[in-house]
């Protein structure tokens, strides 16, 4: 029962990753996140298939941990404007808070999906 559920859970969470990734091809930088989402998405597909891969683990952790760096700033300053500005606006150069914001909860959310399916592999096992 474990291991349905379990299988179920990484396929979810490779499907979010693979469309956040495709969402990100009209982005200003296309490459970057596409890149950076795919490489997230290989973490829940390879424990799909039991091929754990420990440095794929920690380059898509090491680059969430870095993009929630580059981008606590802008998240921050969001929050304070958040009550006059809604997250999903057209981007706007004199705002570039909000896009920094998107980023931010973007590498947020690959952050939990990767570790929680890390995690459950490693309970699998």
């Amino acid at each position: 029962m474990f291991t349905i559920a379990s299988k179920t859970i990484h396929l979810l969470f490779a499907l979010t990753l693979i469309a956040f990734a495709y969402l990100q091809l009209n982005d200003p930088d296309p490459v970057v996140w596409t890149l950076f989402y795919l490489i997230c998405a290989a973490i829940p597909l390879l424990e799909l298939v039991n091929k754990r891969n420990r440095y794929v683990f920690w380059i898509a952790l090491g680059l969430c941990i870095l993009d929630l760096g580059i981008y606590t700033h802008g998240a921050y300053t969001y929050y304070q404007h958040s009550n006059e500005e809604a997250l999903m606006q057209s981007m706007n150069p004199a705002k570039p808070y909000i896009e920094e914001a998107r980023e931010f909860l973007g590498s947020l959310i690959a952050l939990v999906l990767i570790s929680i399916s890390y995690w459950l592999g490693s309970k699998a096992r």
